[in-house]
């Protein structure tokens, strides 16, 4: 076991059952270590091996009677002393470089919650895939060999079982794989900017990483949403219809219309601001509403009793999802698989295709990059292209 040898750290430390001591060895000073006892009782030592390459262990002295940066100094002394007796001369100290374990928990985390970022997912990714191949293996340590080799493994690596059941014998998804990849990126780039460490270069620099963003779902006609309208008011949930109202009209996320509140909504400037907590990137985003919706969130107020703009009427509280009702109103529609978030690649596809400016729309859906958002220009170039030649075909002119 390694570590920076403190005595705050090592009275957090543990020996495991069955064993009568442990030996704690120090992540600066080669060959100094502390000594436990399953009793509690620590020692600081050297580790070193003699003239017959058999290894020794010296007590300095009892831990709490000296600091641990005295007892790493002591140590130092004797190490080198013990070297001379034998002709030799340490070998210069490696620069402190912390095990990927220790860099993501301790650094990259952080960084990522000061930043304002989701870190959940982040995690996830970390604890199955990164961290049984690289968690106990230092920083500098990984090469970009190790890295091809990783690209490799999780090419061929299937999905796990659990809520991927059906898919348990499937390889992991291109976009997963990216995923992946992308984090230890990430964690890379974040220790070459780290203080202190001697990580000097990005392992991950060989791989291809980026990708046209490709967008998934479903896009609706206008009678399409006509249909889904007619069957959302027909439906028990007495909200649903106003939901999709809103959510096609404005392109919002889902989570931010079942979680709306009217502390959110300014009826004079006719505006809705998203505040960070509540936005996916963590910035917050104003939106300036149509007439429409504005005179029905206006109505609504009027009659409102909570700070929910859609409250569930059995909980007084949002919506988790809408889902029975959500999809009783899409099979009747005739829209069976649709998701409700392909209200928002609707409402962009056709922001743009009608005359709409990219920036507009960057706006309008709170993306923070506009890369983001001209994954939509493609499409719309591509629905353009095929009514064009349909009409071409329709001709028989090239027939």
């Amino acid at each position: 076991m390694k570590m920076h040898i403190t005595e705050q750290a090592l009275n957090n430390v543990t020996v495991p059952a069955g064993k009568d001591k442990l030996v704690v060895f120090d992540q600066e000073q080669t060959g100094f270590a502390a000594s436990i006892t399953p009793k509690g009782t620590m020692s600081y030592v050297i580790v070193y091996r003699n003239a017959q390459g058999k290894q020794r262990q010296e007590k300095i002295a009892a831990v709490g009677s000296v600091s641990a940066n005295a007892a790493r100094a002591m140590a130092r002394t004797q190490l080198a002393s013990i070297a001379a007796t034998r002709g030799e001369t340490l070998a210069p100290r490696r620069p402190s470089c912390p095990t990927v374990d220790t860099f993501f928990f301790n650094t990259y985390l952080p960084v990522l919650k000061n930043n304002g970022r989701q870190h959940s997912a982040h995690t996830s990714i970390y604890r199955n895939h990164v961290q049984p191949v690289f968690g106990q293996r230092r920083l500098d340590e990984i090469s970009t060999q190790d890295i091809v080799a990783f690209n490799t493994h999780l090419r061929e690596k299937v999905v796990a079982g659990g809520r991927w059941q059906k898919q348990s014998s499937k390889p992991l998804a291109e976009g997963t794989v990216k995923r992946v990849l992308i984090l230890v990126r990430h964690l890379f780039n974040e220790a070459i900017k780290a203080h202190g460490n001697v990580v000097r270069q990005n392992p991950t620099h060989t791989l291809k990483l980026t990708s046209e963003r490709k967008v998934k779902g479903r896009f609706l006609t206008k009678s399409q949403l006509c249909a889904l309208l007619k069957a959302a008011e027909a439906s028990s949930n007495v909200h649903l219809a106003n939901i999709l109202r809103v959510m096609g009209t404005t392109g919002l996320r889902r989570e931010n219309v079942l979680a709306m509140q009217w502390a959110w909504f300014d009826a004079e400037r006719g505006t809705l601001t998203v505040p960070a907590e509540a936005d996916k990137a963590r910035k917050g985003f104003t939106l300036y509403l149509s007439g429409d919706v504005l005179g029905l969130l206006r109505k609504l107020q009027e009659s409102a009793e909570g700070p929910w703009v859609f409250p569930n009427p059995k909980t007084g509280k949002p919506y988790y999802s809408c889902y029975d009702a959500w999809v009783t109103a899409c099979n009747k529609a005739g829209l069976p698989g649709l998701r409700m978030h392909d209200l928002r690649h609707t409402y962009a596809s056709m922001m743009l295709e009608s005359g709409s400016d990219i920036v507009d729309v960057q706006r309008a859906l709170g993306h923070t990059q506009l890369k983001t958002t001209a994954v939509y220009l493609h499409l719309t170039e591509g629905r353009k292209r095929a009514r064009a030649d349909a009409a071409a075909q329709a001709t028989g002119l090239f027939a």
